[in-house]
């Protein structure tokens, strides 16, 4: 062999090697998983949010789950209690199992576009059982549209186009990449709750912070 064609020979070598290194870096990157329990998951700036508190109360939710419903009362009354100590965050996290779960979280992020969005998550849970196993429930949440004062063409349009989907998709990866299997799931100051759900353990939580 040559001189000349042994450079070019080591040259061809040199290339190739350095294709499959960063080859193997781009894939690596690519499929590294989503750190289970990344509290930078837990709230966005978007994030929907009532009260001024420093106790920080986040629930990933489901408008058709029957948990949720049950405790949603409890959530309200600590709202209620403890005002101007706790801020409550909601976040969709609509269960495949349940077949409104979707379009309940359209409507309340469709109300929250005209600024109702806590009057809407309220109302929902509140008559969960009447819209549960609808078919197609949209023309009763355009009836609560209409009691809430919105302008229902608007509520109606982002419904059918599934305008906030975007917005449901991104509570739900990040529910996924902080490991939350099931709903009612509630955070508490940035650490996920083990307890119970009644207004009595809710409350002792937040008891229990305000201490610290």
């Amino acid at each position: 062999m040559s001189k000349e064609a042994k450079i070019l020979s080591a040259i061809l070598v040199a290339v190739v090697g350095g294709m499959v290194a960063l080859f193997m870096i781009a894939n690596k990157s690519t499929d590294t998983p989503a750190p289970v329990g990344d509290k930078t998951k837990i709230i966005r700036d978007v994030s929907h949010k009532t009260g001024t508190g420093t106790v920080q109360v986040v629930e990933f939710g489901d408008f058709q789950c029957p948990a949720c419903g049950a405790t949603e009362p409890a959530v309200e009354q600590l709202l209620k209690d403890y005002g101007g100590k706790v801020t409550v965050y909601f976040r969709n996290f609509p269960l495949p199992q349940h077949q409104n779960a979707q379009i309940s979280a359209q409507a309340a992020e469709a109300a929250g576009d005209q600024g109702k969005y806590w009057e809407m998550h309220n109302k929902l849970y509140a008559t969960q059982k009447d819209w549960e196993k609808t078919a197609d429930p949209t023309g009763t949440y355009v009836g609560y549209a209409k009691e809430l004062g919105l302008d229902t063409d608007k509520f109606k349009t982002a419904l059918t186009d599934k305008k906030f989907q975007s917005v449901i998709d991104q509570d739900t990866a990040d529910a996924t990449a902080l490991n939350v299997n099931a709903t009612p799931t509630f955070y508490f100051n940035g650490e996920k709750y083990a307890g119970g759900s009644s207004y009595a353990e809710l409350s002792a939580k937040v008891e229990s912070l305000l201490k610290k």
